[in-house]
């Protein structure tokens, strides 16, 4: 299984976009990405839509099938950009691709439904969740959206506060507990019935854009740390643009963020962005080994992988990811999690 973070592709020649890995993507037997995206044609915006967000044609998306993505995670903040009509038009076009997809759907029962995909006799099922979006796009009983995760934020004025007026304040990420939490848990023991292995996707974090600098926020390690206890075999996460620690927890991965593998509207020229690409194998309906390529992305990506030779990603990897002891091991052509 192979696994990059978040993919929007608007560009005249698309298949440039997943050249440089289309090997690798051909031999994995399942390849994901976070969709960070709304597939629809123009026709299908609301008139009055002068929204630039990501917005990909639909002839696009034989790019993506000829890469060999054939899973998808919708819960996330580009696919509420354009409103609920384009966004059900995006279902519409992947279910008659035949793509697998989770986190969207046209009620709520679709949303949260895990999106279960079966390859030489195993089953991995993937539970999708977004705290990064329009709230009001959130699927409701009797209305198409995303699977919402709120998460509630407060702001502590710092100890010396009146000797420094203006000193940030300290953030704190408070993740609903109730009924959100109660329906994630359900979800995870559905797909852990149904799946020999469960992934939980979640699009969370903070972005450059809004003050992010890969630093993790409270909630992002609370619900990692939840869903592996709920029965999460692994957790991949995506949104904040850039590499984020990866810890082992309870012998479970938590990737906290893949980092971004092509954005069309994001980076202009000459800005490096890191990214990874993970690769998750799987023997006897367990994930046996965890390893990573990293790369790095010159302006809209893709990233260039190269091997683990790049030791300025390797250290930085290391170094984020100390605070959990996760244990690195490179070798030839990747960077082995030590699970």
């Amino acid at each position: 299984m192979l696994l990059v973070g978040d993919v929007y592709v608007q560009r005249p020649d698309p298949d440039t976009a997943f050249a440089p890995i289309q090997h690798l993507l051909k031999e994995a037997d399942i390849a994901f990405c976070n969709l960070e995206t709304v597939i629809a044609d123009a026709k299908y915006l609301d008139p009055h839509d002068r929204d630039t967000h990501p917005r990909t044609d639909e002839w696009i998306l034989d790019s993506y099938l000829r890469a060999g993505f054939n899973v998808m995670n919708l819960a996330n903040n580009p696919s509420t950009w354009h409103g609920l009509g384009p966004f059900l038009r995006c279902l519409d076009v992947l279910d008659k691709a035949g793509v697998v997809y989770g986190g969207g759907g046209r009620n709520l029962a679709g949303a949260r439904k895990p999106a279960i995909i079966e390859r030489k006799g195993t089953r991995v099922a993937f539970v999708c969740r977004t705290s990064v979006c329009y709230p009001e796009m959130a699927a409701l009983p009797d209305q198409g959206g995303i699977a919402f995760y709120p998460v509630a934020t407060y702001y502590e004025p710092r100890l010396r506060v009146h000797q420094i007026p203006g000193a940030l304040p300290i953030v704190h990420t408070i993740p609903d507990r109730g009924e959100h939490r109660a329906a994630l848990e359900e979800d995870i023991k559905t797909a852990r019935k149904q799946a020999d292995v469960v992934v939980v996707s979640w699009h969370w974090g903070v972005d450059p854009i809004h003050g992010g600098g890969g630093e993790l926020v409270e909630y992002q390690t609370e619900m990692g740390h939840f869903a592996v206890d709920a029965g999460a075999d692994m957790v991949a996460g995506h949104h904040p643009h850039t590499l984020q620690p990866i810890e082992v927890y309870k012998g479970r991965p938590i990737v906290y963020c893949l980092g971004s593998f092509v954005h069309d509207m994001g980076s202009g020229p000459g800005r490096q962005t890191p990214s990874m690409l993970l690769r998750c194998f799987i023997h006897d309906g367990k994930v046996q080994r965890l390893a990573f390529m990293p790369g790095l992305s010159s302006g809209h990506g893709p990233p260039d992988y190269a091997s683990p030779e790049r030791p300025d990603l390797i250290r930085h990897m290391q170094k984020i990811s100390s605070r959990f002891g996760t244990r690195f091991e490179a070798g030839e052509d990747e960077v082995s999690v030590i699970l």
